[in-house]
């Protein structure tokens, strides 16, 4: 049962790895040199990656002091805002190193202790396992494809831009994929190649800090759904028909399995929740203003480049929303389950004890954005309405020249 596990997390390590980490990394034996030595190649990146960050937020400071065009700073704020988020998402997972750690070989255990009664409980397993990590499966595939674009489009825009200009002047202008304040000219001949690379390639590890981050999640939470619909189930078969009592020790290993799961989420918690805080305030802003630049900006190649940045930050939040949900739900149905069972079969002091666990499973395991919001479906529709409030006053504020 191990394997699956196993398998969705060599695909999060893949990100990982090109970023300069590790998920496996532990975190609580090292030194600090012994830290900046096993991660060098991380941290060079960084520095180089926040080189970037810094010309950006010096070019949109210099451009709403000086009353640049209001397009040119819609255009940046996104690409800025998601480069920041992308600053919280990789050091979180680095910074909380040591929970990473506690999660993945908390959840190899409670795989490694799923043992199946028979055969119907074994195909049942099985079939849950499989559906789900297809559904993961094909999550990162489709997420992987809609970055892919992003990335392709965002280095192809400025391409064609000036193919574009030179049609109708006859005069190469040289662009570059985003606008940044440098101490030299970024469009000599001799630095360009090197300033487009380079900026391709922040877009680039941005983008993996984000992707790897979201993937984790992604892989935890589906871990989780797994194992409490396996708990569920089992605990619906606890009390078997005809029998007046149920088995303390299975019943004990499944409240232990329990109270595991809940470790599993309360660790999800601290590992994410300053990271989904910032998600869930920025996402607002990057769809309304993704929004506005699509339906403003003449470029077909900008919109093209806008939109797939669009849809990625709608299905990246909605996915977030969506599993919080899921974590939620999962977790309270175990009071259902319980109640489903045979239970009123049993004695009086089987009875309390289920009572005990349908009471507990009154309050859900929930994640938060740092105890500041629940993350559900619910707040999904409150980001989708606030984005939508915005985007209506920008295009209402909006007179071009």
């Amino acid at each position: 049962m191990v394997e699956p596990f196993q398998k969705c997390l060599s695909q999060v390590n893949f990100f990982c790895k090109l970023l300069g980490m590790n998920i496996d990394y532990r975190g609580d034996s090292e030194t600090l040199i012994q830290f900046l030595r096993s991660h060098k190649y991380f941290i060079a990146q960084f520095i180089l990656f926040n080189s970037q960050n810094v010309s950006q937020i010096s070019w949109v400071c210099e451009a709403v002091i000086t009353g640049k065009s209001f397009l040119d700073v819609t255009y940046m704020i996104p690409c800025l805002i998601f480069c920041i988020l992308s600053i919280f998402k990789g050091v979180s997972i680095l910074y909380y190193a040591k929970y990473n750690y506690e999660f993945i070989v908390t959840m190899k255990n409670l795989l490694a202790g799923l043992t199946p009664s028979n055969e119907e409980h074994n195909i049942f397993m099985k079939t849950i396992i499989d559906k789900h990590v297809l559904m993961l499966t094909i999550i990162f595939k489709r997420m992987v494809n809609i970055v892919a674009v992003c990335l392709i489009m965002f280095a192809l825009g400025p391409i064609f831009i000036m193919l574009s200009n030179y049609y109708k002047t006859k005069e190469v202008k040289l662009e570059l994929p985003f606008i940044g304040y440098y101490p030299f000219n970024e469009y000599d001949l001799r630095i360009y190649p090197f300033m487009f690379l380079h900026q391709w390639w922040t877009s680039l590890f941005a983008t993996l800090m984000v992707c790897g981050t979201d993937y984790f999640f992604f892989t935890c939470c589906t871990f989780i759904q797994i194992q409490f619909t396996i708990l569920n189930y089992d605990m619906e078969k606890l009390v078997n028909d005809g029998s007046s009592s149920c088995d303390k020790d299975r019943l004990k290993e499944l409240v232990l399995r329990h109270i595991e799961l809940m470790r599993c989420v309360d660790i999800m918690e601290t590992i994410f929740s300053t990271s989904i805080l910032f998600n869930a305030l920025t996402s607002s802003v990057i769809i309304c203003i993704t929004g506005f630049n699509v339906s403003v900006v003449e470029n077909v190649f900008m919109v093209g480049s806008f939109l797939a940045f669009l849809i990625f930050s709608v299905v990246e939040i909605f996915l977030y929303c969506y599993y919080g949900d899921i974590i939620m739900r999962s977790s309270m149905n175990v009071g259902n389950a319980i109640y489903n069972s045979c239970w009123y079969m049993t004695g009086v002091a089987d009875r309390k004890l289920f009572l005990i666990i349908i009471t507990r499973s009154q309050t859900p395991c929930e994640l938060t954005a740092h105890g500041f919001a629940k993350i559900n479906l619910y707040t999904f529709s409150s980001i989708l309405s606030t984005a939508w409030s915005y985007f209506a006053l920008l295009k209402t504020m909006y007179h071009p020249e």
